[in-house]
């Protein structure tokens, strides 16, 4: 549960508050904030255990603790199957074969935890929000007075500073901070709830020009999307990522790099600055907008599988 804020813990926490409103009784624990004794509690007492980790050792130590004591161990797969190097991918096939069901957030991820596990199954990560969520009015008149002098609004976001497989930045965030210094009509809003990001750029000399915004403190980025024009999803690697589906959920523009299949309603690039550039700059404030019916609910998917596993049970 947040904090910190990321894709993974706001999906639990709407996840948590979307069964709460449908009267769906479970279990939770957050392994970061309980005790190992009454986790193992937890443990003994449920026939069904889903987990949300985002290491692959931890995870596959999961799957095979839980099979040793006879539990029907679940996981969502936050990410793209395949995205660790050689090693840790074995490690994820492995926890894949063993689980009693993985789910997954896109289809490529799909098509090949099915060649590992038959129950495999595709749930998507977007859940709406629940309940009200606001921006402190000191952030909000700090924003307002920043778009004062933009033409276009764009907004990325990135729970952490994170390296892919081959140690390049998955959120890009250098590179759009480049590609923004060169249009000063255009602005960018950073989303860094975690701060890691603003020591990263400082520890590497960054400098930004008056149209970026940095934003380092825990905040909704959905609320940031509300007054924006285009999300920008300019990744290395992906799952199903929450804010792109929350930018089409909103009626927003969306340009998001090819590395992976997604949504109707989103304008693909190559993970190339030059295109990424002249992509941005084709950008309109008006542009073309999705309808919110064509998005997928995660929640009403969650709830009809965990149904179903108590119709087995």
């Amino acid at each position: 549960m947040p904090p910190p804020i990321g894709g993974v813990t706001i999906h639990i926490q709407r996840l948590k508050q979307y069964l709460d409103h449908h009267g769906y009784a479970y279990s939770f624990v957050d392994i970061r904030r309980t005790g190992k004794g009454a986790l193992w509690q937890q443990i003994r007492r449920h026939r069904y255990i889903h987990f949300h980790i985002y290491s692959p050792v931890v995870r596959l130590a999961a799957v095979v603790l839980g099979r040793l004591l006879g539990k029907k161990m679940l996981f969502t797969l936050h990410g793209n199957l395949g995205r660790h190097n050689f090693w840790k991918n074995q490690l994820d096939k492995l926890a894949f074969r063993m689980a009693y069901m993985p789910i997954v957030l896109n289809e490529q991820s799909m098509e090949q935890g099915r060649r590992l596990n038959a129950r495999t199954c595709l749930a998507p990560a977007f859940i709406p929000p629940q309940q009200e969520e606001h921006l402190s009015p000191e952030l909000q008149h700090r924003i307002q007075q920043w778009k004062a002098s933009c033409r276009l609004v764009c907004a990325t976001n990135a729970s952490n500073y994170t390296v892919d497989k081959e140690g390049r930045e998955t959120y890009q965030i250098s590179l759009l901070i480049k590609i923004f210094q060169q249009l000063p009509q255009a602005g960018l809003i950073i989303s860094d709830p975690s701060g890691n990001y603003k020591k990263f750029l400082q520890q590497t000399g960054c400098t930004m020009t008056p149209n970026i915004l940095l934003i380092s403190e825990a905040h909704s980025f959905y609320e940031i999307l509300k007054g924006s024009d285009v999300l920008l999803r300019i990744t290395t690697t992906d799952g199903d990522s929450l804010s792109v589906k929350e930018a089409l959920y909103l009626h927003k523009q969306v340009l998001a790099t090819d590395v992976i299949s997604r949504p109707a309603g989103v304008t693909l690039v190559p993970l190339q600055e030059e295109k990424i550039r002249t992509a941005i700059q084709a950008l309109q404030p008006t542009g073309n907008r999705v309808h919110a019916h064509d998005i997928k609910h995660g929640g009403e998917a969650m709830l009809r599988l965990y149904e179903k596993l108590a119709v087995e049970a």
